[in-house]
């Protein structure tokens, strides 16, 4: 079967869109799919599949990464997801509530094109209780607590912002954090699996990151995870709430809200190329 795609990037973040709006009837599952077009040698190559549903109003976006499993939430996903929407015609004006699999997210669209656009997310409250992210600990909340990977001691934080984080803080990125991240995200504590954060604090409102995503493995950057950064820097007393994230392709900004306690990214992406997959 012959199916249209759209690709975009989100600072090197690329995500394959699939378009499911019009189909109508049993809902259906994207693993396969998302394992064979994410590949880089047999496929088109990408982080993760983003499969758009629903109708005018109620449109949904659900995250398969490039593995296949799908995952409750991404933010530059959902920020992807709602370029392609503009793009393709079915959303007008500069806002629009999307469905993602942990609930709401509100987004905004700023200045720019069909070729670049700056584009902002909610990504709700940070929950911090162990049972919630999940970590298979006695413990109500994980910050700075010890974890023990290739007999050493790493001295770690976790978080969920629809998806489940665990931040490391470190001075510099001299060292193997891929083959750390690795290990990490497939720990016994973390029986759904995890997304890793390794964070260097530049000042109090700026950090640097390298992210090693849940299922996907290594990437340029992650919204999420530099939502789940910040909360982690504000608990640590790092940094103040309003950061700019410095990953390896660029700057994503980050509030979190005192008032309203959410967190929201805002930064550009930008549409790669369209087409049509054989699957």
């Amino acid at each position: 079967m012959i199916k249209s795609f759209s690709k975009y990037q989100a600072l090197g973040n690329n995500f394959i869109v699939l378009d499911e709006i019009c189909v109508h009837g049993k809902s259906r599952k994207f693993e396969n799919l998302a394992r064979d077009i994410c590949d880089p040698t047999h496929g088109i190559g990408a982080d993760g599949l983003l499969v758009l549903s629903g109708e005018p109003g109620v449109y949904r976006v659900d995250i398969y990464n490039a593995d296949g499993s799908w995952a409750e939430k991404s933010g530059n996903g959902s920020r992807i997801a709602a370029m392609y929407l503009t793009n393709s015609g079915l959303i007008s004006g500069n806002s629009l509530d999307l469905i993602t699999g942990s609930g709401q997210s509100q987004i905004k669209l700023y200045a720019g094109n069909e070729q670049k656009r700056v584009i902002s997310a909610s990504l709700g409250v940070p929950d911090f209780n162990t049972k919630k992210i999940p970590v298979a600990s006695d413990k109500k909340f994980f910050i700075s607590q010890t974890i023990h990977c290739f007999n050493r001691a790493y001295i770690t934080s976790a978080v969920s912002v629809g998806n489940p984080h665990l931040i490391l803080f470190c001075d510099d990125f001299d060292f193997d954090w891929q083959t750390i991240g690795s290990e990490l995200e497939s720990h016994p504590m973390f029986p759904n699996r995890v997304n890793v954060g390794f964070v260097k604090v530049i000042d109090d409102k700026n950090i640097d990151i390298r992210d090693f995503e849940r299922g996907v493995g290594p990437t340029d950057s992650s919204g999420t995870g530099a939502a789940a950064a910040v909360a982690i820097s504000v608990m640590r007393g790092f940094t103040d709430r309003k950061v700019s994230v410095h990953s390896q392709a660029g700057i994503l900004r980050v509030y979190w809200d005192s008032k309203s306690d959410e967190l929201s990214i805002k930064g550009p992406i930008e549409f790669i190329f369209s087409g049509e997959y054989d699957t």
